[in-house]
């Protein structure tokens, strides 16, 4: 690489510089005219206004007589290249519009040297040099890219840590907001929820200027943000978000004119895209707005940042709703319900979980209830939070000794189904909750593989270290160890690869998001199961109320699936008559609903994808006979619309995965199936 710089490069670039200087106008001009051409280079140029496009223009001819300059030296140039890769990162150029862009560089710099005055010889050695000088900024620009990766990576997982270690929402703002706040490119992160008249108030803020637009909000200097759509205040990013429940995204803050009423005071500070994050109940309702600045154009649009908004989304959620949504119970209701633990009013009914794979019942749940007075039964969200750590321990042995029961009676019967147990939070720091679990054990005669045990602890312990070795101990005897919140707000990359879990859990929050946004859900279940399965860790997706829920998340290739799609929670002498009755026919080759169709569309469009570097192969694949036909051929009555649209997306596939034509087709594939999915009562 030193070949490309000192003294006889220098005397080259000095030689040839007259026609290389002249060039740079053309090359400015040509590379303007691809990029605006070009997604998401298009979008990006989009952001700017006149000056900052002409400033765009006067910094890439200024990179070009860098690159060309005689005293350039090694170490000046990587540090320049490192600080533009950073810049194109923070406003979204992605790595195949970097590598288009050095492409076009190495080929006006070759057509330059032809007619610069130097013979064969020299344009030679100096083309060579050039080469390397590209290749050293290539270097530079993808470390920048790595680097920004990282960090984003590193945010989120501080966000996660600030979530998890969090016991009040003072806390949990406090931490979550301040860790987004470290990101390179954001000025101001602002948490808020709706008064009584519907204007969101913020409550918690991150960064210097959150704090001034905070104070400026409070002073009404800049109007509140209404959640009504009919409102003025109501039609920005915030408004909107609460409104769509989805996330809304400004790139460009000074030129939108739904920012209008704001735009003062975020001008002043610096704003230049924002992004609204609308926190989701367990419905999918907004109760509250988390709103993040950049003072980047575009910043919010690249790929790995979206990917943190919707981490953050999720997570913060889940642990505003735990904080905040405590449930009420009076004084005089703990005291029953805890008497009725002790009493021994403990109720186990078992709901199945069935290997997708085979349509086999793999084993069953465990779920506790409490059986009032009267003969109620009633529900654990209703009773749990009324049990201290006696009363959960003593609803663990009550809870346990009735399995046992059931257990030693099933086996009696022949039939030889392990049983889940959840795990009450302190289960594995308490050696209490061990010695119960062996002694109980042994006194039915049951061998410790007989059970399971659901870890519903959603924050790690403060003693880890006697989590890991309990959670070893269980294993060496054969109990197996389910992590029971994949996907809820808690649950993440970092406690999977640190806790060795023998199975995963989807959060059936992501499943009932399917009876409205099918798309979506699918994107998550699919992405859930291949993290799982990248650890060699099998899945299992609750929730699973219909056909079409069994039969997509097979497709996704969850390994179990548990709902009232297969039973209902059941008491456990009704098991064995229901085992012998049931059946389930699973054929991911040939799907019934059109949620099964969807998920086989997704699949679809992920191996072709996977595909695009063999265009071969890519043709091959596209003419194969795929699963979405084999669907849409078993319809009755037939839909010879859908059946031509498959086939023209399949034609303009042939062209990759990033085709325009390809992209909108099979947007229109999945528009009309998630229709055909809500329309037909969500089974058909």
């Amino acid at each position: 690489m030193s070949q490309a710089y000192g003294d006889e490069v220098a005397a080259l670039l000095r030689k040839a510089q007259g026609r290389l200087h002249e060039a740079v106008a053309s090359f400015v001009e040509e590379f303007h005219q691809g990029l605006t051409q070009a997604s998401p280079g298009g979008t990006i140029l989009g952001c700017l206004n006149s000056e900052e496009l002409a400033s765009v223009r006067r910094k890439q001819a200024e990179h070009w007589d860098m690159l060309l300059s005689p005293t350039l030296t090694p170490e000046v140039h990587y540090e320049r290249a490192l600080h533009v890769g950073r810049v194109h990162e923070m406003v979204g150029v992605d790595l195949p519009s970097l590598i288009d862009g050095y492409g076009l560089y190495h080929q006006s710099m070759h057509a330059a040297l032809a007619d610069c005055g130097l013979d064969a010889g020299e344009q030679k050695r100096l083309a060579e040099a050039l080469r390397q000088r590209l290749s050293l900024d290539t270097e530079a620009r993808l470390v920048s890219h790595s680097s920004v990766e990282a960090e984003t990576v590193a945010t989120l997982i501080a966000v996660s840590k600030a979530i998890r270690e969090a016991s009040h929402l003072s806390d949990l703002l406090h931490g979550a907001i301040g860790a987004l706040s470290t990101l390179d490119g954001i000025l101001a992160c602002v948490f808020s929820r709706p008064d009584a008249q519907g204007f969101l108030q913020i409550e918690a803020f991150g960064g210097e200027a959150g704090r001034e637009y905070a104070d400026a909000m409070q002073r009404h200097q800049a109007s509140l943000v209404n959640t009504s759509v009919d409102t003025v205040s109501g039609k920005g990013p915030a408004g909107r978000a609460w409104q769509t429940a989805e996330i809304q995204i400004a790139d460009t803050y000074g030129a939108d004119a739904h920012l209008r009423p704001w735009q003062a005071d975020g001008i002043r500070l610096g704003f230049r895209s924002t992004a609204a994050l609308p926190l989701l109940d367990d419905d999918g309702q907004s109760f509250a707005v988390m709103a993040v600045y950049s003072r980047w154009p575009g910043f919010f649009r690249a790929p790995q940042r979206q990917l943190l908004l919707r981490h953050v989304q999720q997570v913060l959620s889940h642990a505003v709703l735990r904080c905040e949504q405590g449930l009420v119970i009076p004084a005089d209701l703990r005291r029953k319900y805890r008497q009725r633990v002790e009493e021994g009013a403990v109720r186990m009914l078992y709901q199945p979980i069935i290997d997708l794979r085979n349509g086999q019942v793999h084993h069953v749940e465990a779920l506790a209830r409490i059986e009032s007075a009267q003969g109620e039964l009633i529900m654990p969200g209703d009773f749990l939070p009324a049990l201290g750590k006696a009363g959960l321990l003593s609803l663990f042995q009550a809870g346990l000794e009735q399995v046992c029961r059931d257990r030693r009676a099933w086996l009696d019967m022949g039939l030889d189904i392990p049983v889940a147990i959840n795990l009450p939070p302190d289960g594995l720091t308490q050696d209490a909750y061990r010695d119960i679990l062996f002694e109980t054990l042994s006194r039915w005669d049951l061998p410790p593989t007989h059970v399971m045990l659901e870890i519903l602890e959603t924050q790690d312990p403060a003693d880890t270290l006697k989590r890991d070795a309990r959670i070893a101990e269980f294993q060496r005897c054969g109990i197996q160890i389910t992590q029971d919140d994949l996907g809820s707000g808690h649950s993440s990359l970092l406690r999977m690869h640190r806790v060795p879990f023998d199975a995963v859990k989807i959060d059936q929050g992501l499943v009932r998001n399917a009876l409205e946004k099918p798309m979506r859900a699918l994107e998550f279940i699919h992405h859930l199961t291949a993290l799982a399965h990248a650890f060699d860790i099998p899945v299992t997706v609750e929730g699973l109320e219909n056909e079409g829920l069994i039969e997509a998340v097979a497709i996704l290739g969850a390994d179990r699936g548990q709902g009232y799609g297969f039973a209902q929670p059941m008491p456990g002498e009704q098991l064995y008559a229901w085992r012998r009755d049931f059946e389930a026919a699973i054929n991911i080759r040939q799907p019934r609903t059109a949620l099964g169709a969807l998920a086989s569309c997704l699949l679809w469009d992920r191996q072709l994808t996977a595909l695009s570097g063999w265009p071969d192969m890519v043709e091959t694949f596209v003419r194969t006979p795929c699963t979405l036909r084999n669907y849409l051929d078993r319809l009755d009555p037939p839909a010879p619309q859908l059946v031509a649209l498959l086939e023209r997306n399949r034609a303009c596939a042939v062209q990759g995965a990033k085709s325009s034509m390809y992209r909108r087709t099979r947007q229109e594939l999945i528009t009309r199936l998630s229709r055909d999915w809500v329309d037909n009562g969500r089974a058909g």
